[in-house]
């Protein structure tokens, strides 16, 4: 009896090193890697701050052609989102609040979904979004790959002059600064008179 729970003990041992091992070696990869989403044909995560945005071609839900010259003059945020992403599920509603206040501190927040046309408009509609989406599908579109966001969620803000003011993930501490800072353009505002 002693020999079965001996060998019992000395198997329940390996399995739990096993498991050990294959948590650290999926920590490393996720913090060296960015998992999955990370490959060789992506540069590293965001374009460098100060530098002039590239020009890019992608489409709007119904069809329109968009390109950087669309929005020059103006700041803009694109987030890069993905239909399959539940990161970018999670942001999509606070995304959608921020419009406005981002909106009247002079910041259009527009998303870019790197998935198709109908996909990308079955997903918007459930998750019931009104914010601007442009379609930069990664394989007929180097969009993504010229922003340099490898994973979804990302972002960039563009200034009105073209130029990068900030890049990361939008549950990172420099979008909150920024999303702190276009709500507090809301309180800026005039109380309305009764």
């Amino acid at each position: 009896m002693e020999t079965v729970l001996f060998v019992g003990f000395i198997f329940l041992a390996l399995i739990v090193l096993g498991n050990l091992l294959l948590t650290f070696a999926l920590i490393r990869k996720v913090n060296v890697g960015h998992g999955d989403h990370a490959s060789s044909s992506f540069p590293s995560m965001g374009l460098e701050v100060g530098a002039e945005a590239p020009d890019f071609t992608a489409q709007t839900l119904e069809g329109e052609a968009v390109t950087r010259a669309t929005y020059a003059g103006r700041s803009v945020a694109f987030v890069f989102i993905s239909t399959n992403c539940q990161p970018c599920r999670e942001v999509l509603p606070g995304l959608e609040s921020l419009g406005p206040g981002a909106a009247r501190a002079g910041v259009e927040i527009v998303l870019v979904s790197k998935d198709e046309q109908e996909a990308t408009s079955a997903f918007i509609d459930e998750m019931q979004i009104h914010l601007p989406v442009l379609i930069a599908p990664l394989d007929t579109t180097p969009f993504l790959k010229e922003y340099k966001a490898p994973m979804t969620p990302s972002y960039c803000l563009i200034d009105g002059q073209g130029k990068v003011q900030s890049v990361g993930h939008p549950q990172g501490s420099e979008w909150k600064a920024l999303a702190e800072s276009w709500s507090r353009k809301d309180l800026a505002l005039p109380a309305r008179r009764r």
